[in-house]
């Protein structure tokens, strides 16, 4: 029976699997000190298969830093943490399908790649500008600097996870790099094949960004840039920096990503065909910009009686003797044939104008007309335009309508540069699948999960997001401190509650007020789970054999750290199991002793001391994809047997495995 590990998954034998699928040939065994053969790459085996390679001086095109190969290691390294379930910080735990997790991003990324890899259909981040003025998050291998001088001090000695980042320290763009490298390679690792990444950053390190981005998503990879205004006023002795950017990249290139492209603006017009062919707009007759006469779009029209011409072969002096309203310089834009069928069908509408009457043809939002090989016919269908780069320009994506958001949830300003919720519920539009998992990683107040519960409150849909942020402490000056809020975790957790309640009564609110026949929407979930991460569950039990004493081998007869609970491991057992955090937890008492079941009886565990034989019966009954108990649940050896052979007996499908 496997012991069950208490690491995260090693990526790089992950990788090493990922090219002996690829080569086969290249891979080779080494002897590790403590005697046991690893697999791993032939490097010049791998040579020979790929052919010339750029390596040593050779010049290349490339992007690095200082403390770049550090960085990327940063990524693979393994952790011993874990994730502690906080009921007590949660909004509706048994039923949301939401997470809030609380503690440095990178650890996150790690602990849920195992479980989440390939599932998150889109990722939103704000992460630190790097304005020299913002704090950067403290990785433990970004405090070696032999390559420059003494330590600058920059560094917490309490232990902190964040610290300043001066434009006067020398590893000022270094460092900042180092911080993003390794959370944007596991963040590509948890986005789905069709899945996209959007970052926003001012001019700081957008350059840096830009270069990092197709290094680790491919070349073609890159979808777009969408500026977005900030402000509208400021003041500068050079230039006032009134935006910022957005940058879109998708997780494989050969993938087709299909944006959805927007409704046109302006549709405010209705007549009989309004259920079918939605509201219309109205456009000119006339081209005004032709640059030469066309004689096949000069012609008479008349409409009840009266005749309309653009002019060309009637002077203007004939037309207005003539009783003919028209100009000579312009020409129409339709063809006779087009206009005739529009005319017939209801594209075509006349109306009194400051001049007379004139002639204009009408766009609907949900209808066309299309030339098919026997003639033109009307195509129902909604008429879109793509997604513009200037999409997010309008005032309302800006920080002051942040502010005012902010303000009018909590009623006092709590967070200050944190962006409008109706910018990232625009993102979040973008992504045609309404079931999508949606993460940010470096959260801040929350704005995300407002903008998914949002979108799900008007279309219905059923995104799940997933939040993680560093707990950093409030300064004990700031508004946020004087309203009772000790961290940032406080803050959007708080917003979560009260934009919840807010979109849930608005909902309530509307379908009190249904008209007959109309259905009534659906309230979003808007709760969430809090989990916090934590080092490990288990004692660290790695020591020589000549530093243990008598006392310490008895105490680790139990090897769970005493603050530690079975709601703890139940949580550790789901992510190496790969089953979702939000999924359903029950406890099932089950002749006196807890049994977890989870994800509906996909897992079954137990870790309670000297669990009967009984009991493990009932468990194997279950017949659960897995079952998971631990080293204290056995009163001995032939207890550990008899849990692996009841379930042959009784669920021979059930991977089992102990913690």
């Amino acid at each position: 029976m496997e012991k069950l590990s208490h690491t995260t998954e090693s990526i790089l034998d992950e990788n090493v699997e990922k090219l002996a699928a690829l080569f086969p040939e290249v891979v080779t065994e080494v002897r590790e000190p403590d005697g046991t053969l690893r697999h791993t790459i032939d490097v010049d085996a791998l040579k020979e298969r790929v052919g010339d390679v750029a390596e040593g001086q050779r010049e290349r095109y490339q992007f690095t830093w200082p403390g770049k190969r550090e960085a990327k290691q940063e990524a693979y390294r393994q952790i011993d943490k874990c994730l502690r379930p906080c009921p007590e910080k949660s909004v509706n735990w048994d039923t949301t399908q939401n997470l809030y997790i609380e503690g440095d991003n990178l650890d996150a990324l790690k602990l849920l790649r195992n479980t989440y890899a390939g599932k998150v259909k889109m990722i939103y981040i704000d992460p630190p500008y790097n304005t020299g003025h913002d704090f950067i998050y403290d990785d433990d291998f970004s405090k070696t600097k032999e390559d420059y001088d003494a330590e600058s001090g920059d560094y917490d000695e309490e232990g902190g996870r964040l610290v300043a980042n001066p434009e006067s320290n020398g590893r000022f763009h270094s460092d900042w790099c180092s911080m993003m490298y390794p959370r944007l390679l596991l963040a590509r690792d948890l986005l789905s094949e069709d899945g996209i990444l959007f970052v926003s950053l001012d001019d700081s390190e957008l350059a840096n960004l830009c270069k990092m981005l197709p290094e680790m998503f491919g070349p073609d990879n890159r979808l777009g840039m969408f500026p977005r205004v900030t402000k509208k006023a400021g003041k500068s002795s050079d230039i006032a920096q009134n935006n910022d950017y957005i940058v879109a990249i998708k997780k494989k290139a050969s993938i087709q990503v299909n944006l959805p492209a927007h409704v046109d603006a302006g549709f405010s017009n209705a007549d009989e065909y309004l259920n079918e062919r939605g509201p219309y707009k109205l456009n000119q007759t006339l081209d005004y910009n032709s640059l030469q006469y066309n004689e096949s779009m000069d012609y008479q029209i008349n409409i009840a009686g009266e005749t309309f011409v653009p002019g060309g072969s009637f002077s203007a002096y004939e037309a207005r003797h003539n009783g003919v309203h028209g100009r000579t310089d312009w020409v129409w834009r339709w063809s006779k044939e087009l206009f005739s069928f529009g005319l017939e069908n209801g594209f075509v509408v006349v109306r009194e104008g400051r001049n007379g009457k004139r002639i204009y043809t009408k766009t609907y939002q949900n209808a066309s007309i299309d030339r098919s090989p026997h003639g033109y016919r009307v195509v129902i269908q909604p008429r879109t335009r793509a997604v513009s780069s200037l999409e997010f320009v309008d005032n309302k994506y800006s920080n002051d309508n942040s502010k005012k958001e902010i303000d009018g949830l909590f009623g006092t300003p709590v967070f200050d540069y944190s962006k409008p919720s109706e910018l990232i519920k625009s993102l979040v539009n973008l992504i045609p699948d309404k079931n999508a998992v949606i993460l940010d990683f470096f959260s801040g107040s929350a704005t995300t999960a407002h903008a998914v519960m949002r979108l799900n409150a008007e279309d219905g849909g059923n995104r799940k997001f997933i939040m993680v942020q560093l707990p950093e402490v409030c300064d004990e000056k700031s508004e946020a401190a004087k309203a009772g809020y000790k961290n940032i975790c406080e803050i959007g957790r708080e917003r979560i509650r009260r934009a919840g309640k807010k979109i849930a009564s608005e909902v309530e609110e509307s379908n009190r007020q249904l008209k007959l026949g109309e259905e009534p929407k659906k309230v979003p979930d808007v709760g969430f789970r809090t989990l916090k991460i934590d080092s490990s569950n288990f004692e660290d039990v790695s020591a020589e054999p000549e530093e243990y004493t008598q006392q310490a081998i008895v105490g680790f007869a139990d090897n769970l750290k005493p603050d530690r609970t079975p709601d703890d491991l139940i949580i550790q057992v789901m992510l190496k199991k790969q089953i979702e955090l939000s999924a359903p937890i029950e406890k099932l008492d089950v002749d006196g002793y807890t049994v977890f079941s989870v994800d509906g009886g996909r897992l079954v565990a137990c870790f309670d001391r000297g669990v009967p034989v009984k009991v493990m019966t009932a468990m194997a009954k279950m017949e659960p994809d897995y079952a998971v108990m631990r080293d204290a649940s056995f009163a001995g050896d032939d207890a550990v047997s008899n849990f692996a052979e009841i379930f042959k007996n009784y669920s021979s499908i059930t991977e089992v495995e102990v913690i």
